[in-house]
């Protein structure tokens, strides 16, 4: 290994960095703390340190090539200094707690500035932060202004706290590491879509105050299925590798690329000016894929389909966004692919559009909703504890999908009497012992409501039944915005349960559990549905969801793993902890008879 340059700990002079140096400082900034803001784990330690010691001062100290740097700090004057005027490099060097009772009194440390000026440094008690592997990052020490000794027991003591400082520092680079997992694609290294919801939210944040547009592109590779037909699964991996590649490519760096699942890719395009910008970048992304791909040393070339949407033109609420540039792509696609289109609320909105929305204006009153449930298990005995509703119009013509209408009545309000009948439909499911518990999707709309408790609590109060069993499914665009906490503690303290829905295809962080009022966390099948297949993708998906299930169980929530179409899924996720499942595998969504 070539030495490096670093800085004596008793000095100034230059010295080559030794072997076991270069792995200890490799060790510490691979846990990449150094310079991070404060958290309260380690701050509620130093805390405690000093009152368990009775000393004014606590450090979690990290040594760095020429610097110490303090991760927690109580009552000291600084929040880093020079490793050459530093406790803590010396104590490193050292086996065991190092004591120093008086300062002053010491050879090496009597003339240091923090000795002879501020904090005027009397007694130190450093015990090493040591790695699995041996190598010592700092210190937990304690410091004091008059001199003192320390018992051996003081000394156990003090390299207990070290311990618990080493575990909260190992606890934090393996949620760092998970949730990098769960921000970020594990094939192609792109965002997810966990990752694009809050790059979108963030965006769509922007435009507000510069008046800009933010255009959300969905783009569904056409025919990919034959691909992986005949060249295989790992052929068609490697081609989606390439294909992030090259959308990366043909994109500004300002631009977002993201996977949203299997062959289907998002693209966020912030701080558009006029539709111009928008065609430099479909004629880039045509430009790109006009060039073929090799696969098992054939030329393939792959064609897309590309639907876009604008930020505030079409919608404000993400959702209807996002539904809108789905609409927009699937038109494509029915088209035969290939071009981009775009899927204006206004002034491009489609015949077909236009006469739906007429007609779920009248759908209510023609009869032509109908509530489907689906079974939720328990994931051991696989017995039914639940149903969720969902929502199908049946037209004359035939059943339109979801996917297309929800939008539609998003953006035009219906949602909010709609979604009353549903809810009322749900409760009165139960009222009548046809169901045992039923869980119900509010949009955010719905909260908005002025009435919206008045009216939940009205319908369980018509329908005599006990909140407990009612189960309300919320986005975490509707979870996380700060006016609806109020409704949300009212919906809690009625006793109804609230759930976070499709965990994974929204925009808030692992972290931001914590703080979410729910009771039940359901993980979106975007990450159930690679599991159960012996493939690369199957077993990083697999690890995924034993990262979710452990976070979320340490909450002390329970998971519903949705998607579940195969036993071997429903067996794998079995064993990763998921509490309750929900899938084809246990039944379709059905009329109740």
């Amino acid at each position: 290994m070539i030495p490096t340059r670093g800085t004596d700990p008793t000095g100034s002079t230059e010295v080559a960095l030794s072997t076991d140096e270069q792995l200890r400082l490799a060790a510490l900034h691979r846990f990449a703390v150094l310079d991070t803001p404060p958290e309260p784990q380690f701050d509620h330690l130093v805390e405690l340190a000093v009152r368990v010691f009775d000393m004014p001062m606590a450090l979690v100290s990290f040594v760095d090539e020429d610097r110490q740097w303090f991760k927690a700090n109580y009552g000291f004057p600084t929040f880093e200094g020079p490793r050459s005027e530093s406790f803590c490099s010396v104590a490193i060097a050292q086996d065991g707690v190092m004591i120093i009772p008086d300062a002053t009194q010491h050879e090496q440390f009597r003339t240091y500035p923090n000795v002879l000026g501020e904090p005027h440094i009397r007694s130190y008690a450093g015990a090493p932060l040591i790695t699995p592997d041996g190598h010592k990052l700092g210190t937990f020490c304690v410091i004091g202004t008059q001199p003192r000794e320390f018992s051996e027991k003081e000394q156990e003591i003090l390299a207990s706290f070290a311990q618990m400082a080493m575990a909260e520092l190992k606890l934090r680079q393996a949620l760092h590491k998970l949730s990098h997992v769960a921000m970020n694609d594990a094939l192609t290294g792109l965002p997810n879509r966990v990752q694009f919801r809050q790059q979108l939210t963030e965006a769509c944040r922007r435009a507000d105050v510069s008046g800009e547009k933010v255009v959300v592109g969905l783009l569904d590779l056409d025919r990919f299925k034959l691909i992986n037909d005949t060249f295989g699964h790992a052929e068609g991996d490697r081609l989606l590798k390439d294909i992030a590649r090259r959308l990366k490519e043909a994109t500004a760096t300002s631009d977002v690329v993201a996977r949203m699942s299997g062959d289907e890719f998002v693209l966020l395009l912030a701080d558009v000016r006029s539709v111009a910008d928008i065609a430099l970048v479909t004629k880039r992304l045509e430009d790109s894929f006009a060039v073929p791909f090799l696969l098992g040393g054939q030329e393939v070339f792959v064609h897309w389909s590309l639907g876009l949407s604008v930020y505030p033109d079409d919608a404000k609420e993400l959702d209807a966004l996002l539904g809108h540039a789905d609409a927009a792509m699937y038109r494509v696609k029915r088209a035969g692919g290939g071009h981009a289109a775009f899927q204006r609320q206004e002034d491009q909105r489609t015949t077909l559009q236009v006469e739906r929305l007429t007609a779920l204006h009248r759908a209510l009153e023609q009869d032509e909703l109908r509530l489907y449930f689906q079974p939720i298990v328990q994931a051991g005995s696989q017995a039914v504890v639940a149903h969720e509703a969902l929502l199908r119009w049946i037209r004359p013509s035939g059943i339109v999908s979801p996917l297309d209408f929800i939008p539609l009545a998003e953006t035009s309000g219906l949602i909010v009497p709609i979604g009353r009948w549903v809810l009322r439909q749900a409760v009165n499911a139960v009222k009548t012992g046809q169901l045992q518990k039923v869980s119900v999707n509010i949009s955010a709309l719905e909260i908005r409501q002025l009435d919206f408790m008045e009216h939940l609590r009205w319908i369980l109060m018509e329908s005599s039944v006990e909140p407990q069993r009612v189960l309300l499914e919320l986005t975490e665009s509707s979870l996380l915005e700060p006016r609806f906490a109020a409704v949300l503690k009212e919906i809690n303290a009625l006793g109804v349960q609230t759930a976070l829905d499709d965990f994974g295809n929204g925009y808030s962080s692992l972290a931001a559990l914590t703080n979410l009022p729910v009771q039940v966390v359901k993980i979106d099948r975007s990450f159930t549905a690679p599991i159960g297949v012996d493939t690369p993708a199957g077993k990083r998906a697999l690890e995924v969801v034993r990262g979710i299930v452990t976070l979320v169980s340490a909450l002390g929530l329970p998971t519903v793993a949705e998607g579940i179409e195969t036993p071997e899924q429903a067996d794998l996720l079995l064993k990763v902890g998921c509490t309750y499942f929900q899938g084809y595998l246990f039944g379709r969504p059905e009329p109740l008879s």
